[in-house]
């Protein structure tokens, strides 16, 4: 039997006025979802391992609520290829840029990369490159002849734009000022040509003021942008990402619809020890809740490895959260030091909010005691409440939210819905901490 949903995981948010704002392409009203390669591959990937990864990502041999689906049917739709690409050296000085500019494909990994974008396509895939490569960087060698630097970056959106790519990861090694950056995207524009733009420049914006901090009036250049430094597949760096979301959801949000602040690629999947599938349904959780681009980087092929967080990638009620848009992406609400334990928040539409408590306990369980007043809820009102896990109705809840048998580096992911129409009483609010 195919178990109902609520209401509000099939809710297209109402966007915001903020949109006109951000890249105005079009694209990323929702956080954008895929799979990409370098957590699992690095640099050594390959149009072989591209095209298993379509397929993996396409195969419906697995069931979600107890229907033969794919990750692309809950909406893990597109495919990018990271850095390692590039065939370094090859070029003047050591660049893997020629004298025209052109970028040098090592075509012993990559023979023709029309026809693997093709072959995406073909399986209803969008497929996504990589550009201002790390491995073997030639950014201080473009840098020092403006004329070259400007024709490789013209290049390098034609080889994207002639392969029929849909989307484009820009990286900064070496990006001194922003304009390894800023121009790319110009030329992506004056193309003609719409391609999701995701600014890997770690915090760094392309307006005005190239390469300094976004704007905090909220003007936005990518889809997406990188808001820190590299995540690993430990806990400790998991935990340290949203941290850095912080300064983009204020109100208004810069985080929003068409430019999502994005705390990097995620590891479920990649984690390894004992407590490995709890710190990834952490992980994700906390994905979801700060509307983060849901970017996967397991390894699909491995059917060990996916079976063993499937459930965690294909809940579709976390996903739903993730999608949902109720003007703001989310944000931390509290901490607690003994025990050890975050909350995170987001509203949805409806009255709806969601709330998520992530353990940082390494051993033992533990309960919480949590006034709604403290989730920006209020302590009068009788709220229904769903567990996103579980996929299961939980008690409804008034006054305090009480949590039991909390595990190690789990997580307790609940959507409270108020039984009476908390947008018709007066006083009612949002926390804003």
């Amino acid at each position: 039997m195919v178990q109902s949903l609520p209401f509000w995981v099939s809710i297209v948010a109402v966007l915001n006025v903020f949109i006109a704002s951000a890249l105005d392409n079009g694209l990323a009203m929702t956080p954008p979802m895929g799979w990409r390669s370098w957590n699992c591959f690095h640099g050594d990937v390959s149009d072989e391992k591209i095209r298993k990864i379509i397929d993996a990502i396409t195969d419906r041999s697995r069931l979600v609520d107890g229907q033969p689906l794919s990750l692309a049917d809950v909406g893990f739709g597109r495919v990018g290829v990271d850095d390692g690409w590039q065939q370094c050296a090859a070029g003047p000085l050591k660049s893997f840029h020629a004298e025209d500019g052109t970028p040098l494909l090592d075509k012993t990994k990559f023979p023709d990369l029309k026809a693997m974008v093709d072959y995406g396509h073909a399986k209803g895939v969008l497929m996504g490159w990589y550009d201002g490569n790390c491995i073997c960087c030639d950014a201080y060698i473009l840098h020092g002849n403006k004329t070259w630097e400007q024709q490789s970056f013209a290049a390098d959106i034609k080889q994207v734009l002639d392969a029929g790519f849909d989307g484009l990861k820009i990286d900064n090694c070496g990006d001194v000022d922003g304009h390894g950056l800023s121009d790319r995207v110009r030329y992506i524009n004056e193309s003609g040509q719409v391609l999701l733009i995701e600014n890997s420049n770690q915090a760094h914006g392309i307006g005005p003021s190239r390469g300094l901090p976004y704007d905090p009036h909220g003007w936005c250049g990518a889809n997406f942008f990188r808001v820190d430094g590299d995540i690993g597949p430990v806990f400790q760096s998991i935990l340290q990402r949203p941290y850095a979301m912080i300064p983009f959801q204020g109100d208004p949000p810069i985080s929003r619809p068409g430019c999502w602040a994005y705390p990097d690629m995620l590891e479920v999947g990649n984690i390894q020890g004992p407590l490995a599938v709890n710190e990834s349904r952490s992980h994700f959780g906390m994905w979801c809740i700060l509307s983060s681009p849901l970017i996967l980087g397991l390894d699909l092929t491995d059917n060990a490895t996916v079976d063993s967080v499937w459930d965690i990638i294909t809940n579709r009620e976390a996903i739903a959260v993730n999608q949902a848009w109720a003007g703001h992406p989310g944000r931390f609400v509290w901490q607690s030091t003994m025990p050890n334990f975050k909350i995170w928040s987001k509203r949805l539409p409806g009255g709806d909010q969601a709330v998520l408590l992530v353990s940082e306990e390494i051993k033992g369980l533990f309960g919480a005691v949590i006034p709604m007043a403290l989730l920006g809820l209020r302590e009068d009102i009788t709220y229904t409440a769903r567990d996103v896990w579980n996929h299961a109705a939980l008690p409804p809840v008034s006054g305090n939210w009480s949590v039991a048998n909390i595990y190690p580096h789990d997580s307790v992911f609940v959507v409270f819905t108020p039984i009476v129409n908390i947008t018709n009483i007066e006083g009612s609010r949002d926390i804003v901490i």
